[in-house]
């Protein structure tokens, strides 16, 4: 399963080297303190320039493009982790797998990108997402909106922010990277263009927003959008106009 993650991750994030691509999520918030996200990527645009640059890595395996490697239809962890041979036998988590879907999407029988969705999902659930998917989803579902009691969503804007390193640690082979892969890596970050809109949508009518932030607004009396863009969230020296420490959010 998480093979499958991580090479669904690297195709994506390579392909964006060679064409600007966004990423868009929704994470839904209910009142009963749940939460649950759905994710879309689309990289129809580059697939197939992206055969032609394809890293080592990838090319070595034979099976990786083969669309029919990639469903159709919504799957649940649990069932690619069975596909792997790799069946846990902890109930919780094989509870929470059953909880999480995956499919490719396509578009004239071609293979287009891929979705990822869950039902509501409890604090402590959504907290073991990441244990489960790897480190390789971290751009699927952002942790930053995860602070959610079931009336306040309280989001520290620093985590929005993104070292190159977080986004080194992805596309490690191993254990360990040697020189070569870091100089790889950091050339490729330097082309990177993408763009990543979370809209946080709540069951209930916000009551109030209290701080400012120059990627975060308002859209409706139940929606808050957050526009991010790859460069800048790596960029330290960035300026900004608005950027307070903690943007919270209070519902009815």
């Amino acid at each position: 399963m998480k093979k499958l993650i991580r090479n669904l991750v690297i195709l994506a994030i390579g392909i964006m080297t060679l064409h600007s691509c966004s990423i868009s999520t929704i994470n839904h918030y209910y009142s009963d303190k749940k939460m649950s996200f759905a994710t879309d990527m689309d990289m129809s645009q580059a697939l197939e320039m992206m055969k032609g640059f394809m890293p080592d890595s990838l090319n070595q395996n034979n099976d990786f493009m083969k669309m029919e490697n990639y469903p159709k239809e919504w799957r649940t962890l649990y069932d690619f982790q069975k596909d792997e041979g790799k069946v846990t036998t902890n109930p919780d988590s094989i509870k929470l797998m059953k909880k999480i879907f995956m499919k490719g999407n396509f578009a004239d029988e071609k293979f287009s990108g891929f979705s990822v969705k869950s039902e509501a999902l409890t604090k402590e659930e959504i907290a073991s997402v990441g244990t489960l998917m790897g480190k390789d989803a971290a751009l699927m579902n952002n942790s930053s909106f995860d602070n959610w009691d079931g009336k306040i969503l309280k989001i520290e804007t620093k985590n929005l922010m993104l070292s190159q390193e977080d986004l080194q640690n992805i596309f490690r082979t191993g254990d360990k990277s040697n020189g070569g892969d870091k100089e790889n890596i950091e050339s490729m970050l330097g082309m990177i263009q993408i763009d990543i809109t979370n809209k946080l949508v709540f069951d209930k009518k916000i009551k109030s927003v209290r701080g400012q932030h120059d990627w975060i607004k308002k859209l409706d009396d139940k929606t808050i959008e957050v526009k991010l863009n790859l460069q800048e969230m790596m960029d330290k020296d960035h300026q900004f106009k608005n950027k307070d420490e903690n943007i919270i959010i209070e519902t009815e």
